[in-house]
């Protein structure tokens, strides 16, 4: 065997063994993200708010002279102050709103049972609206939810607080994850890290726009409409526009349980408002800021929240589009320009 045959070899050898070393790493780690999905989520979320909070300190910073950690501090109180008003001021309101559509949900079904309780299909019908049977769904309902909501609360406090820690001092923990690489990838991790930060500060961006568009918009339209609670119903529409799509249906269900206490008639203007206001932002808004922001295409955006959903629940709905952004920005600095050497790749993300 000639020597430049057993070098090729040697290289061969070594091109495979490198390649399985990177598929062992690559299986070890989706096994653990599969095994401690829900952990994992959290983290990829409180790196999302620490994001937006070292964003927007560093804007505030900028233009107020300020340094970085104390408009940090400032903007951290601010965003809680406002979180903790809309809470105290919305949920008794809402609660009260829910009891007066209850109690006229009760007043019609009185009435369906004195008009039609003697035909056939009303005794049917009327079967199924017993009150000792809503009692007792209503109460597993209210259970389940109750649970639901101690574990958000506790889960929420732990990823503000990492969230908090990671916006203060992301150089050290940035630092402890590129030296687990060789010599040889931690620019490139380096780089990698720069990237992704980059691109979940242009998608903040553009979900900040978005969610304020529709906030506006809703919030008006209730306004006009004479809806109870209009101003905070439509700063909740603004704030679910951070999840696509989906983020509209979970809005509108609060607005139409407290339009249905006023009419039908406004319940389905209710609607409208929000049909309208999200056709706006996406066929008005949503395309002039895609231009400047990240740009994702919509079939990326669904499938990737449909996916994560079906895996791992609603966190995985609401985290589905800074995960795909991520994923696309790994895939490109990585496999595109790491393993592939395309040098030249376009950022199809981020401006």
């Amino acid at each position: 065997m000639r020597r430049s045959d057993q070098f090729l070899t040697a290289e061969n050898a070594a091109s495979v063994a490198w390649t399985l070393r990177m598929i062992a790493v690559g299986a070890s780690i989706i096994l653990i993200v599969w095994l401690l999905s829900d952990v994992v989520l959290l983290i990829f979320m409180a790196v999302v708010i620490a994001v937006i909070l070292r964003g927007i300190s560093r804007w505030a910073a900028k233009y107020t002279g300020w340094s970085e950690p104390i408009m940090l501090a400032v903007v951290t109180v601010l965003l809680a102050a406002l979180l903790l008003g809309l809470f105290y001021y919305l949920a008794p309101n809402l609660m009260e709103q829910s009891r007066e559509l209850a109690q006229q949900v009760q007043q019609g079904i009185q009435k369906l049972r004195q008009s039609y309780g003697n035909t056939a299909w009303g005794k049917l019908l009327l079967q199924s609206l017993q009150p000792q049977q809503l009692q007792k769904e209503i109460g597993t309902y209210t259970s389940s939810i109750a649970t639901s909501a101690v574990w958000s609360v506790a889960s929420s406090f732990i990823v503000i607080v990492t969230a908090i820690y990671f916006a203060a001092a992301p150089a050290l923990y940035v630092n402890g994850i590129v030296q687990l690489f060789p010599l040889t990838w931690r620019g490139r991790a380096e780089r990698l890290h720069y990237e992704i930060g980059r691109t979940l500060r242009w998608w903040a961006l553009g979900q900040s726009i978005d969610m304020l568009v529709v906030g506006i918009l809703t919030g008006l339209g209730l306004l006009l409409l004479g809806i109870p609670l209009a101003l905070a119903l439509g700063f909740i529409a603004g704030l679910f526009t951070f999840v696509p799509y989906f983020g509209a249906l979970a809005a509108a269900i609060p607005a139409a349980i407290v339009a249905l206490t006023v009419s039908w008639e406004s319940a389905l203007w209710v609607v409208i408002i929000f049909v309208g206001s999200h056709l706006v932002e996406g066929y008005v808004v949503s395309p002039f800021i895609q231009r400047l922001t990240v740009r994702l295409p919509p079939a990326v955006t669904i499938l990737s929240m449909t996916v994560l959903g079906a895996m791992f629940g609603p966190l995985g709905v609401i985290l589905g589009t800074p995960i795909a952004a991520t994923l696309l920005v790994i895939v490109r600095e990585v496999y595109v320009a790491g393993i592939l050497g395309d040098q030249e790749v376009e950022n199809d993300i981020a401006p």
